[in-house]
Order: C-alpha cells, then sequence, then structure tokens
C-alpha cells in the first residue's frame, strides 16, 4: 500500500513541476486578472514574471532539478528543495489570492501536502542539518 502511495505522489509531484517549467517557456497563455481573487494578487504575479525573469528561471532551474532527482528517486533532498517554494506559494494564497480554500489554492495545496509527506517519510535523515 505505502509503495502504491509513492508512486502515484510522486507522478502527481512530477506533473506539478513540470507546469510551472512550460509556463516559464511560454507554453502556457500569460496570466489574466480572472485568475485570480483580486488585483493585489495579480499585480504580484505580473510583477515576478516581468522581474527581469530571474525569479521565475531561478524556479524552473530549481523544478527541473527536482524533477530530475525525483525521477532518480532522491526525495530527500527534492522535499528541502522544494519547501520555501511550497511555503510561499501557500504564503501568497493564504494572504494575497483570498485564502487557502479558494479553488486557485488547490494545487499549491495539493504541492504542500506532497512535500510534507516527503519530509515526513525523510525525517531521519534530516538528523545532521539539525
Amino acid at each position: 500500500m505505502k509503495k502504491a502511495i509513492n508512486i502515484v505522489l510522486k507522478v502527481v509531484l512530477l506533473i506539478i513541476l513540470i507546469m510551472p517549467v512550460l509556463g516559464t517557456l511560454g507554453v502556457f497563455p500569460p496570466p489574466t486578472p480572472e485568475m485570480y481573487n483580486n488585483r493585489e494578487a495579480y499585480d504580484f504575479i505580473v510583477a515576478l514574471m516581468d522581474g527581469g525573469k530571474y525569479i521565475m528561471w531561478l524556479m524552473t532551474a530549481v523544478f527541473l532539478i527536482c524533477f530530475v532527482l525525483t525521477l532518480k528517486n532522491k526525495m530527500a533532498v527534492v522535499a528541502l528543495l522544494l519547501l520555501p517554494i511550497t511555503l510561499n506559494i501557500m504564503g501568497f494564497h493564504a494572504f494575497l489570492d483570498g485564502g487557502l480554500l479558494k479553488s486557485g489554492a488547490m494545487m499549491g495545496n495539493v504541492f504542500f501536502l506532497i512535500n510534507l509527506y516527503y519530509l515526513w517519510q525523510n525525517k531521519d535523515k534530516y538528523k545532521a542539518l539539525f
């Protein structure tokens, strides 16, 4: 049962990891104000995307690295690399986009829960960090 859960979560994680990469490469259309619950959230996303592309390309690199590491079953490293990003996604939806229970936050919530699962699964490997 645990093996099946790991396989399903890895597939979902791989799909979530590839979506921002495709967005940065222009596969998906740019965001519109209708995609967000208020203007501040939309303005924040536009600022991230227009800020010299620095943040978008940095996140794309992290997501690609995590994608490859997930395929190599290095989930302890993946969970640590994704933790700051998932926390920022949760903060964005909680404070700018109207809450964590809105429809736009659901993929971020799933992403965060998968990350927490892998952090918990690999907690023994992090003892050296503390």
